[in-house]
């Protein structure tokens, strides 16, 4: 069960590095946009402590126990807010690390599935034996590929029976050649990538 769990996880990467490329960029410009969105913030915050800070200090009534309270307090929150957007970060590159290699998953499987397609129709097997999954990418061109071969089998049926029918007529005719045996060697070669 586990080396099935294995395969899952590794058949995400189809094609590591288109889909790690194309994910890195998105993580990398959202990570380079929140990280200044989130610097500003936390200047915000900042001179808003300096800004109380400089409050306090204009109190000459507030003891200088409370005055240390309201800066310590000041001080510990603009670190909740430093955290908290270190943590919003790192929590949304890992987010769009996932989502990115899920969503290339969807384009780089059927893709992944119509290359090995056209290493069978180059090997001369007219055969689509394999769809592709319901949420994938690129359906209509998978569908218009399958009608290709598709086409291509039934033109390459249609010349199988032609063949035939001529063979046998040359043999009702009394023909007798080694060209005719070659020429059923050929035909039966020619019938295998159609069934």
């Amino acid at each position: 069960m586990s080396s099935k769990r294995q395969r899952k996880l590794r058949n995400y990467l189809l094609d590591r590095r288109f889909q790690l490329k194309y994910t890195s960029m998105v993580v990398l410009v959202t990570v380079s946009v929140a990280s200044g969105l989130g610097y500003v913030a936390y200047q915000f915050s900042r001179g808003q402590t300096e800004a109380l800070t400089a409050h306090i200090a204009a109190q000459p009534d507030l003891d200088d126990e409370t005055a240390a309270d309201l800066e310590r307090f000041a001080q510990q929150e603009d670190r909740k807010i430093r955290n908290a957007i270190i943590t919003g970060v790192l929590l949304l590159t890992l987010a769009l690390a996932l989502t990115g290699i899920l969503v290339t998953h969807r384009v780089v499987g059927p893709a992944y599935r119509m290359r090995r397609l056209f290493e069978g129709i180059g090997e001369g097997k007219l055969r689509v034996t394999t769809g592709i999954r319901k949420g994938d990418e690129l359906q209509d061109l998978y569908r218009s590929f399958a009608d290709m071969v598709e086409s291509l089998r039934d033109q390459r049926s249609e010349e199988i029976a032609r063949l035939e029918d001529t063979l046998a007529k040359m043999e009702a005719a009394g023909v007798q050649s080694d060209y005719i045996t070659e020429l059923r060697a050929l035909l039966e070669r020619i019938r295998d990538t159609v069934d």
